[in-house]
């Protein structure tokens, strides 16, 4: 296991980060989903075995990310581009989980000369297309402030935690800075993108099950017709997240695409 390192960009902000596997090896980030943590990097064990350079990010807010509250979706292209020149990183995939989707295009869209595939596994999905806000079922409400969203963010997901809860990786890096890292994420969804899906010209790989109970699978479907080169696999049955179908996500659609 790599230590943490961590980015210092604009001035005096800093953004952790963790690399796992073989340093040599063809690079893949990963943007974690919405209760998460750059720690857990036993999700990508079969990645690590297959000789990958995972370089997993926390963003604003998250574990020893300092908060910084951003403009938009796309502004995170811009700070990943100054992570990856200070990587010397040329050419690499991205990894997507959950909340991590609306990022991993960014990074596309901000960098489509460096970025190959893209890898969407359950994400959330477009929620600047009004086809896909009609869709969705929870609130998507603009101009709530952070500290209203920080609020937002405790009720929904850390007020009613056990001990064993408090001490797993992705709640305690996930409750840091108040919640900052969950409550932007939310915030973010009501903003615009300040790009488009038209804008990513890598190609994307997305699974989806109709039966997720957080993203509905219309909202998948219309958010892959708005990507120019979209390979979109609908699952009758399965769950948002669970390690194991993540695990097969990696091993039927990444690992085959993997370059070594």
């Amino acid at each position: 296991m790599t230590p943490r390192s961590l980015l210092t960009y604009y001035d005096n902000l800093h953004l952790a980060y963790a690399e796992y596997g073989d340093p040599h090896g063809y690079p893949l980030l990963i943007q974690h989903g919405l209760i998460a943590s750059i720690d857990d990097f036993d999700l990508f064990d079969d990645l690590i075995r297959a000789g990958a350079r995972l370089i997993c990010i926390a963003r604003p807010g998250y574990g020893r990310s300092s908060p910084y509250e951003m403009r938009s979706f796309g502004e995170w292209g811009d700070i990943i581009a100054l992570l990856v020149r200070e990587l010397g990183l040329i050419r690499f995939d991205v990894l997507g989980m959950s909340s991590g989707a609306p990022y991993s295009y960014a990074i596309a869209a901000r960098m489509p000369e460096a970025v190959r595939n893209v890898f969407i596994f359950s994400g959330v999905p477009a929620f600047y297309d009004e086809t896909v806000r009609s869709q969705w079922p929870h609130p998507l409400t603009r101009g709530q402030s952070m500290a209203e969203m920080q609020d937002l963010a405790h009720q929904l997901f850390f007020s009613n935690l056990s001990a064993d809860d408090l001490r797993q990786n992705d709640v305690r890096d996930s409750r840091m800075n108040n919640g900052f890292g969950v409550a932007q994420d939310l915030r973010l969804r009501a903003m615009d993108w300040d790009f488009t899906l038209a804008d990513v010209k890598a190609q994307v790989f997305m699974r989806h099950s109709k039966t997720d109970d957080n993203v509905p699978y219309g909202t998948a479907v219309r958010t892959a017709e708005l990507l120019p080169d979209c390979q979109l696999e609908l699952l009758e049955s399965g769950p948002h997240f669970s390690a194991a179908a993540l695990a097969d996500f990696i091993e039927q659609t990444i690992l085959p695409h993997l370059v070594q």
